[in-house]
């Protein structure tokens, strides 16, 4: 009978041995998680390369507006122009040629040899410029538009055929990102297109795929090269075509 009764104890101290052991083991890897998303690229010519030591440790090509989050590392080619715009504080900052720089929570920090390295052109754009920015990613995510700017069709059926009317709030903030879009049309750069966008991300928060048609193609004169631009002008005329509700 003791045999017994020490069997069973050995046999249910060997099964939490092994629970503790599957414990200590799969811990690590649900706790981890990604660090936040603190800025967008929202310009790039030339080759650059971005890893991050908490999720993305193997060097990939950078895309423009691919959202940049804290800890990011990227390399900055001779020749390329690579443009970040930081959401907390409105802080612009354009690389032009051979850079190394660490994204922190508002700017970037120069790493490497920095006497080999150009500094960045800073503006410091309106913060309520960043309400918008924000958005874009997930226009691009509702849009099926990947980081390499391939674009999948929606299935049919995701729409009917009912204009949204905004309501009264939806209207007033329209109206306010308007007014910021004419306001960093003169500050920023003809070349930049960081209004448009703004402007594009409020717009597309209402589902508004007539007035996104009209800022998208004021988008593509400033860039008429964009492909994401236009990849994502042909989904919205797509949407226009169609109508839509608001969910």
């Amino acid at each position: 009978m003791k045999f017994y009764w020490k069997s069973i104890l050995t046999f249910f101290g060997l099964i939490c041995l092994g629970s503790t052991g599957v414990w200590f083991i799969e811990f690590p890897a649900e706790s981890q998680t990604l660090p936040p998303d603190v800025g967008l690229i929202t310009q790039l010519s030339g080759e650059a390369t971005y890893w991050n030591e908490t999720y993305q440790k193997t060097p990939e090509k950078a895309q423009v507006f691919m959202k940049i989050r804290r800890g990011d590392h990227f390399k900055v080619v001779s020749g390329t122009m690579i443009q970040l715009v930081y959401f907390q504080n409105g802080r612009q900052e354009t690389w032009k040629g051979l850079a190394e720089l660490m994204v922190g929570d508002g700017e970037s920090r120069i790493e490497g040899e920095k006497g080999a390295q150009v500094k960045p052109e800073v503006l410091i754009l309106p913060v309520d410029t960043s309400q918008g920015m924000r958005r874009i990613p997930v226009l691009l995510r509702r849009a099926r538009l990947s980081r390499s700017g391939a674009m999948q069709v929606r299935g049919a059926g995701e729409a009917s055929q009912k204009a949204i009317i905004p309501s009264r709030e939806e209207r007033a903030e329209i109206a306010m990102a308007r007014e910021t879009y004419q306001k960093l049309r003169k500050q920023t750069k003809a070349d930049d297109i960081t209004p448009e966008l703004n402007l594009l991300g409020i717009l597309a928060d209402y589902e508004q795929y007539e007035a996104m048609e009209k800022i998208i193609k004021e988008a593509l004169k400033v860039q008429p090269g964009n492909e994401v631009l236009k990849e994502l002008d042909e989904w919205v005329k797509a949407q226009k075509s169609k109508g839509t509700i608001k969910k």
